[in-house]
This record gives C-alpha cells, structure tokens and sequence, in this order.
C-alpha cells in the first residue's frame, strides 16, 4: 500500500526569514536614503524625520534587530508604517526606496500571517524562533578571532562582567544605576602590553556627549586606589597590581598598570563598583528616549556577560531589553554608531526572574557576594528588580555591547 506524500506548507520558516531579512534592509536604504541620519538611535530617527519617539523606536529596532525574528513584535500598524514611510519620503528618501520598503513590509506580514495563522500568533511564533539561529560559525570564527586578537594585544581575559541595576533616585522621577565592572583572570602574554581600565561614565542618547553626574563608589574609598578609580577590593584578587592614571578622551578617567609577570604567574582578577546619581528620567522624555548600556569591549576575552537589572516600575508586561553588538572600528568618540556598524552576532537576552532569586554564573564564584554588596550600598529590595542576561562569546575587538529597553510613557 503506497502512502500519499506529505503536503508541503505553503509558506516555510525559512521563507517567512528571508522576507524579514528583506525588510530589514529595505528600511536601512530608506532611513540612509534621506542622507541627514546621524545615527540609528530612536532619537536621531526623531531628529531627522520628525517622528514620534514611540514609533522611531519600533522603526530603528526593525533596522537593527540581530534576529529578524526578533524584530517582528517592533512591527507596526499600517498607519504607523506609512506615517514612517512618507516621512522619510519629505526628508529626501528616494520614492524608488521607499516604494521598496513599502512592497517589503506587505510581503513580510503576508508571509507572516499566512506562516502563523494571523497576525497575533505571528508575533508569538516569531519571539520563539528570534534566539533560536545556529551561531556555531559564528562563534567558531569569533574565537579565531580572540586567539589572534590575544597574542597581538598581548593580554586576555576568561570572563569580562558588567552588571548594571537601574532603580528608583532620591530625587522623584528619576534613576540611578549601580554598576559593577570587572575582568576575571586577567592576564599579559607580553610583561609590556598595554592595559587599561576606564572608570564609569554617563552618556546622552546617542553616546557622543559625556553628562556630568555625581559618582559614588561602591565601597569605601582605598588609600591604595588612585583618585578616581573606584575599586572594589572584596570581588578583586590579592594582590592588585598597582594603578596609575593615563591618557583617555575628555571626560573619561583611565587607569593602566605598570609591567607585570605573564601567563598564570601574573593572572588577577579585577572588579571596580560606582553608584551613579540621577543618571536620567523614569519616563519617555524629548532627551531620553529609552534605557541605554554600554559595555565596551577592548580585551579579548573569552566570553562577555552583561546582566541588567531594572526596577519594576520601568518594566513594561512582558518587556525585555535588546541586544545589539556594534563594531568600533571606524568610530570616533565623538559619533553616534551608525547602521552600517551593526555585527551580526545573534545575541538574545535570557530573562532570569527576580533579583531575589540566588542566581549564579559559571565561572564566578563570586556572584551571589557582588548581588548582595550592590543591594547593601543601594538599600534597593532584590524582589522588586528584574534580571536580564545577555552573554557573548568571544566579542570582537573593538566593539561595543548595547542594551537597550524603551521606557514607558
């Protein structure tokens, strides 16, 4: 008895993928067309195009979104989609890019649609495929990359952590954000090479202008710290190599040690914590679109990890934080990132509860003690915070890890 072949779907996985990827990059050609975007933040699209904050930030999240899965819950209504459109069309897009963009956006939520069932169940098919993409090549050509990049710089580390919670300021209506910073076994290939360490600072929107903040350490100031740099000598190995000031752009303090031994001889581990003061608004406002995080990458490591605790109260149902890796290689400190900076790294953000929850990360021993040091010099309660994760193996050098979340209204 033969059996009938099985029907194949009329719209596959990887059909519904490509449309997105190519309405992501229809949007890119119509956002640059117009020649006068300085960057691909929420708030240059504003700058540029005149458009609402809430729908700049849904059409810059479909042009940068590392998954385009991911970028499917930032698709909007028609409404919004041709308010953006015709827009872009009056600031000088090209109609031939704009007409692409249009004929993108109509193929994607009809494959989309037809995909999943309706336009709801899109957004949800979608969520659950965004972190779902083989990065095995990828992260075998990233570790390539941190094997050379390590006997060129002639330093390494096994573990850079950036662990930033952003809660409710003294002052009503604004943030601070507790941020601890640090290398897990550090260590020179070369006694001589260059290293250095950056002190926390604040920056706008679109991480150009340093804002002057009042910064607080973590821990009691050190006789043994240099001034301005705010170590935190109980996550840090003994003994810390000395430390001494060096040249860095204006308005960033910068550290760097003399020689040391090399390989496991001279390996430290190293962590600095600051508080900073009313950093931004709790709320949507014209100078602060949204929640923004960096993390620079400038030691090859062989895996970064950013986690985000956020207050409650910021926290939309259901709302996570992006991720978005962007190369340094052609930036200068005074330019935003720009869309053509986007790495394709394929970062989703895991979501691991309340910070009350005793969580962990391999191979850090330490974790639970930073958590608890950061919650003792806040006075903030763990079970009203959030915690996102994001971890990157092998980041690129020089590079910059973004989170980014956009605030309420």
């Amino acid at each position: 008895m033969s059996v009938a072949p099985k029907e194949q779907p009329a719209v596959t996985t990887l059909r519904v993928r490509e449309a997105l990827l190519a309405l992501q990059a229809a949007v890119r050609e119509a956002m640059v067309g117009a020649g006068q975007l300085m960057g691909g933040r929420p708030v240059d699209l504003v700058a540029a195009f005149g458009l609402d904050l809430k729908l700049a930030w849904k059409i810059s999240r479909i042009a940068q979104s590392s998954d385009p899965f991911a970028a499917v819950r930032h698709l909007p209504g028609t409404a919004g989609w041709k308010i953006a459109m015709t827009a872009m069309q009056t600031a000088g897009s090209p109609a031939a890019r704009i007409a692409a963009a249009d004929a993108a956006f109509d193929e994607a939520i009809r494959l989309g649609t037809t995909w999943a069932g309706d336009r709801k169940a899109f957004d949800m098919m979608a969520a659950g495929l965004a972190a779902g993409s083989d990065l095995r090549i990828d992260v075998e050509q990233r570790r390539q990359l941190y094997l050379g990049g390590s006997y060129v710089w002639g330093v390494r580390a096994r573990l850079a952590l950036r662990f930033d919670v952003l809660g409710p300021a003294a002052k009503k209506g604004l943030l601070d954000c507790a941020t601890v910073r640090g290398f897990v076994d550090l260590e020179r290939l070369r006694a001589d090479a260059a290293w250095q360490f950056e002190a926390p600072v604040v920056y706008d929107d679109r991480a150009t202008k340093i804002l002057s903040h009042r910064i607080e350490p973590l821990e009691p100031a050190d006789a043994r710290n240099p001034d301005g740099l705010p170590l935190l000598r109980s996550l840090s190995s003994e003994p810390i190599p000395n430390f001494r000031p060096t040249a860095a752009p204006k308005g960033i303090a910068a550290f760097e040690i003399p020689e040391t031994s090399v390989g496991v001889e001279g390996r430290f581990t190293i962590f600095q914590g600051s508080i900073l003061r009313s950093v931004q608004p709790m709320k949507r406002s014209k100078q602060h679109s949204g929640i923004f995080q960096l993390f620079k990458q400038r030691t090859p490591v062989e895996r970064a990890v950013f986690d985000l605790l956020v207050h409650e109260s910021l926290l939309e149902d259901g709302q996570l934080p992006e991720a978005i890796l962007y190369s340094d290689l052609h930036r200068t400190p005074d330019s935003p990132h720009q869309l053509k900076d986007r790495l394709p790294a394929g970062l989703g953000v895991e979501s691991l509860g309340l910070a009350s929850r005793r969580h962990k990360l391999e191979g850090f021993d330490e974790y639970t003690k930073l958590c608890a040091r950061v919650f003792e010099a806040t006075r903030w309660k763990p079970a009203e915070f959030r915690v996102f994760r994001v971890a990157a193996p092998y980041p690129p050098v020089p590079s910059t890890l973004v989170l980014e979340m956009q605030l309420a209204d």
